[in-house]
C-alpha cells in the first residue's frame, strides 16, 4: 500500500478525495494506480478486478499515458486506449453499466482521441461487434485540460469526482480554454525562456521577479494576446494573473535548459498566431510579442556546436546545451549577433525551414525586427525590452 499523493495532471487525487474513479497509469514503478472512495493507492495492482466493481463510474487516465493503442496491448496494455479497451471488455462482459472515460495526456481534443483509439483496439483485437456498439453507445469520452492548477472537463454535467480546493472546472466547450492556455501560458513560457535567457536570468522564478519582464509579459498578455480570445474576455485578465503566480511558484525552479526546450516549434504555435491575429485585427504589430521573437533570434544567432558536436550558447561560466530541433539550431548557427540588424533581420525571418514560412510576409514585421535588433545591439536587451513595454501602453 502507498498513501503517497498520485497526480493525475492538476487533479490533486488522493484516497481522501477521490470517489467513484478508477485511476490507471504507467509511470516508472507503476503499472496502475488505484483511487476510490475507500481504498488507499495501490502499487502494482491489477486493475481488471476493480473495473468490475458497481460503485466505479469514471476511468481516469495518469497525463502521463500515451493514447496511441501499441501492438502488444492486447496481452499486456500499457498505453490507455489499451488499459481503458481491456477494462470495458471486462464490464460488458459482466453486464454491466459502461464508464466516463477522462483522459489527462496534454493534447488537444484527447476524449474523441481516445475513443478511436478504444474503437481500433476492438478491431485489431477481432472483439465482438456487440461490444464495439456497446463501447461506442454506453460509454463517454470527455476531452480535458491541465490549466493553471485546474482540470478542466468537456462535459454537458458534472462528474461524481470530487477534487481538493474545486480544481475540476466544467465547461461546454473546451475550444477557446485550449486557445487560451496556449496562446497565453505558452506564450508566456517562450517569452520568459528567451527574454530571460538573453538577460542572464537562470530560472522562471528569477525571470518573473525581474520587474522589467514582469511589465513587458503582463502588457503582452493583457493587451495583445487576450483580445484574440474574445470568448473569455470576462475572465483574461484574472486568467493572466493565475499565468504569471504559476510560472513563478510552480514553475519556480525551471531552469536552462529545460526552460528552454523546443522554443521554435513552441514560439510557433503559441506567439505567432497571437502575433498575426493582432496584426489582422488591429493594422499593427504587437510591440511585446515581435520582442519575443526578436529576443529569440538575438539569442539562438549565438549559438554555435561546441567539439562533441552539441549546439550550445556561451555562458558566463562555460557553455550551455540549447535544446531544439536540429535543422533551427544549424540554421542560426550561420548566423551572428554582430550581424548588421537588417541583414539579422532579413536572413533570420526568410527562413521557411525554421518557421514554416517566410514571416517577411508579415506587414511591418522586418522593419519592426530590425529596429528591435538595432536596439539590442546600442542599448542592451533590457533597454530594447522596456522600449517594447513602452510602445504597447501608448
Amino acid at each position: 500500500m502507498s498513501e503517497e499523493r498520485l497526480a493525475c495532471a492538476a487533479l490533486p487525487l488522493n484516497a481522501e478525495c477521490t470517489e467513484y474513479a478508477l485511476v490507471v497509469g504507467s509511470r516508472e514503478g507503476m503499472n496502475s494506480l488505484l483511487g476510490s472512495r475507500s481504498e488507499k493507492l495501490e502499487r502494482r495492482i491489477d486493475a481488471s478486478e476493480w473495473a468490475a466493481r458497481p460503485d466505479v463510474v469514471c476511468l481516469i487516465g495518469d497525463e502521463g499515458m500515451d493514447v496511441r493503442p501499441r501492438e502488444d496491448d492486447r496481452e499486456d496494455p500499457q498505453t490507455l486506449a489499451g488499459m481503458a479497451a481491456r477494462l470495458l471488455y471486462l464490464r460488458y462482459q459482466k453486464g454491466m453499466k459502461g464508464l466516463t472515460l477522462l483522459p489527462c495526456c496534454p493534447v488537444m481534443q484527447n476524449g474523441p482521441r481516445l475513443a478511436e483509439a478504444m474503437i481500433a483496439c476492438a478491431v485489431q483485437w477481432r472483439l465482438p461487434r456487440d461490444f464495439l456498439r456497446w463501447l461506442i453507445s454506453e460509454n463517454a469520452c470527455c476531452s480535458t485540460l491541465t490549466d493553471c492548477a485546474a482540470w478542466l472537463i468537456e462535459t454537458e454535467r458534472p462528474l461524481p469526482v470530487r477534487a481538493a480546493e474545486d480544481a475540476i472546472i466544467y465547461v461546454k466547450d473546451l475550444t477557446p480554454y485550449n486557445r487560451r492556455n496556449l496562446r497565453m501560458l505558452g506564450g508566456a513560457g517562450v517569452m520568459a525562456a528567451a527574454a530571460g535567457m538573453l538577460c542572464g536570468l537562470e530560472t522562471m522564478a528569477q525571470v518573473m521577479r525581474d520587474e522589467p519582464f514582469r511589465r513587458l509579459l503582463g502588457n503582452a498578455l493583457i493587451h495583445e494576446i487576450a483580445p484574440s480570445i474574445p470568448e473569455l474576455e470576462k475572465d483574461n485578465l484574472s486568467y493572466s494573473a493565475r499565468v504569471c503566480a504559476y510560472l513563478e511558484n510552480a514553475c519556480g525552479e525551471d531552469a536552462w535548459p529545460g526552460l528552454g526546450q523546443s522554443l521554435i516549434s513552441r514560439f510557433i504555435s503559441c506567439v505567432l498566431p497571437a502575433l498575426a491575429d493582432y496584426e489582422k485585427q488591429n493594422a499593427m504589430l504587437p510591440p511585446c510579442l515581435c520582442f519575443c521573437l526578436s529576443a529569440l533570434i538575438m539569442l539562438y544567432a549565438g549559438i554555435r556546436k561546441n567539439d562533441d558536436g552539441v549546439y550550445v550558447l556561451p555562458a558566463e561560466n562555460g557553455e550551455i546545451p540549447v535544446p531544439d530541433a536540429e535543422p533551427a539550431l544549424a540554421a542560426f548557427s550561420r548566423l551572428s549577433c554582430d550581424m548588421p540588424p537588417e541583414a539579422l533581420a532579413y536572413a533570420a525571418l526568410s527562413d521557411r525551414e525554421v518557421w514554416g514560412c517566410d514571416l517577411r510576409e508579415i506587414e511591418g514585421l522586418e522593419d519592426r525586427v530590425t529596429a528591435q535588433l538595432r536596439d539590442m545591439q546600442l542599448l542592451g536587451a533590457r533597454a530594447a525590452m522596456e522600449e517594447a513595454s513602452q510602445q504597447t501602453e501608448q
